[in-house]
């Protein structure tokens, strides 16, 4: 947490989470996570961000917005100041079409 508090850029707003496609499965039960995130708002406060890296976007996120609907729904969430926001891209490697030699 000494490393957080160091952070004095009057830019530094978001924290970005970049989750794998198994982890929003079990994102709802990774309490750990949470706490350390509740921590971490103590010291300073910051937008929680999921950014998912996916081909299928749309079905990556469906599936991350159902388990942080959960979440919330369990107040792991509660110490935040606004919802966590939700970004998808397509993975590096496939926008450079490496996944086509495959």
């Amino acid at each position: 947490m000494e490393s957080f508090s160091t952070i004095t850029s009057p830019v530094f707003a978001e924290l970005v989470i970049i989750p794998g496609d198994i982890a929003a499965r079990f994102l709802p039960h990774h309490v750990p996570l949470f706490k350390a995130l509740r921590e971490m708002a103590e010291v300073r406060r910051f937008k929680l961000v999921f950014l998912v890296e996916a081909v299928d976007e749309q079905g990556a996120r469906q599936k991350l917005v159902t388990a942080l609907h959960s979440v919330a729904a369990n107040g792991l969430l509660d110490f935040l100041d606004s919802p966590p926001t939700i970004r998808t891209a397509c993975p590096r490697h496939h926008r450079w079409g490496f996944l086509d030699f495959y």
